[in-house]
């Protein structure tokens, strides 16, 4: 795991769509793990202070993440203020992928998320979820060629629908197809007895690719209601660019530019009104110093845009590896981070 003060905070690359996944990494893991050598341990306390009149109101999260010596994550423990109040563990295979997670309940650790693993493919082959000891939910893939073509969900041991997953050539997913037993039509909303609702998720989803001369696009089309989710990506010597754009009706409701720098990321994000015009935005230039926004909102501060910045102050070891970041805005702290590191 390199060392980048970024990490990414915004978005992964890669156009390629992915299979229904009840468990996201991505919001498991926190972002504040990028390291240089070889770390065993970081434990990590973020400080939230939020001024209230002439009080200061403090949030603390605590998390200890373990390390394998090839830099994989071993284990999540999350705490509550403090380290004698373990609520969350989320262990992790070889792989680095999610394996059990395990959370506190009336005084009580107990397993609520498992997943097995037949191969070395990073979805899994079942993944269990226990809510409380009257609601389970399991959801089970099958594989073909090292890819998911069916996902059952069920709940309390009982199906209640399914996905069915279609590949071009070239392995990417072109189709996503819902099914439920309870419903073989495509509406989403169906009226049942005693004047009761049921929604649905919209049966299909369709996905193309396109290469024009340097740039990758991905479509996701959901042709019920018209709607489309565009990606495209650019990578030149001193940047990579995604864009995203969505569109209802070939109307372009907002667009997304987000440009990766070697020591910085700029983010661009466009709400529209009429033909492109352009009804809000929001600005933010991330570097290792600063977090620099501009915005500006119809309807709100007389129009007129307004300006954050919050100036970055960072303190390192003798590994280079940062152990303590002081977030400030006008002169005030409004975050603290702090980093314990065990090396091996």
């Amino acid at each position: 795991m390199n060392k980048t003060y970024l990490f990414i905070i915004f978005f992964q690359f890669g156009l390629l769509f992915s299979q229904n996944t009840k468990i996201d990494k991505k919001q498991i893991i926190p972002r504040e793990i990028d390291f240089n050598g070889n770390v065993k341990k970081i434990t990590l306390k973020v400080f939230d202070l939020n001024k209230k009149e002439d009080k200061i109101d403090t949030t603390k999260a605590i998390s200890e993440i373990y390390f394998s010596k090839l830099k994989k994550i071993l284990k999540i423990n999350k705490f509550d203020k403090s380290l004698d109040n373990l609520w969350n563990t989320t262990e992790f295979d070889d792989l680095e992928r999610i394996k059990k997670i395990s959370r506190k309940n009336k005084g009580k650790m107990f397993n609520s998320v498992i997943q097995y693993f037949s191969t070395e493919n990073e979805f899994p082959d079942s993944t269990t979820i226990d809510f409380n000891e009257n609601y389970k939910e399991k959801y089970i893939n099958y594989f073909k060629n090292n890819l998911v073509i069916k996902q059952e969900h069920f709940v309390n041991d009982l199906l209640q629908d399914y996905r069915l997953y279609k590949y071009d050539q070239k392995n990417k997913l072109i189709e996503d197809l819902y099914l439920n037993p309870e419903n073989d039509s495509d509406k989403t909303v169906v009226f049942k007895a005693d004047n009761q609702l049921s929604f649905y998720p919209e049966r299909l989803t369709k996905y193309e690719y396109k290469e024009i001369k340097d740039t990758l696009i991905s479509i996701k089309i959901r042709p019920k209601y018209n709607l489309k989710e565009e990606t495209k990506k650019l990578k030149t010597k001193k940047y990579t660019l995604e864009i995203k754009e969505d569109y209802d009706n070939d109307f372009l409701k907002s667009s997304r530019f987000t440009y990766t720098y070697k020591d910085s990321i700029k983010d661009l994000s466009y709400y529209y009104k009429n033909k492109k015009e352009i009804r809000d935005y929001y600005k933010t230039t991330i570097t290792e110093k600063n977090i620099i926004s501009k915005w500006k909102t119809e309807g709100y501060a007389n129009n007129e845009e307004r300006i954050e910045i919050i100036k970055i102050d960072i303190i390192s070891d003798k590994h280079k590896n940062w152990i303590r970041k002081t977030y400030s805005k006008a002169n005030q702290t409004t975050r603290i981070i702090e980093r314990e590191i065990e090396y091996y």
